[in-house]
């Protein structure tokens, strides 16, 4: 099913753009209301690292709009997070505040 703006890969639809520049707090904090074609309503919202780890790195890879990385929604050692980088595979990063500017990356479950 196509849905606008949003890619299937595994058993997950993709955002097919980042946000730039936001914070791991803005990115897990960042929803969007998505009208599916049958009438329904999901919410995309940043996904996991162990949701992220279901699809194949070359598909949850993204390098358009010039920004190269994006945050999952899951903490790493109390001060860090995890992070999908431009190759497709996990790092992590310390994260302060408002300092550590990434990405957003929205997605959700194949509700079909």
């Amino acid at each position: 099913m196509e849905i606008k703006g949003y890619t299937l890969h595994g058993d997950y639809y993709l955002a097919d753009d980042v946000i730039p520049n936001v914070t791991w707090k803005e990115a897990c904090e960042t929803k969007e209301g998505i009208a599916l074609p049958n009438g329904k309503t999901v919410i995309a919202h940043t996904l996991s690292k162990e949701e992220l780890e279901t699809i194949p790195k070359e598909e949850r890879k993204i390098s358009k709009n010039g920004h190269f990385w994006y945050w999952t929604s899951t903490s790493y050692a109390g001060s860090g997070a995890w992070y999908v980088s431009d190759n497709g595979v996990f790092d992590s990063d310390y994260i302060y505040d408002s300092d550590d500017y990434g990405g957003a990356r929205l997605g959700f479950k194949n509700p079909f």
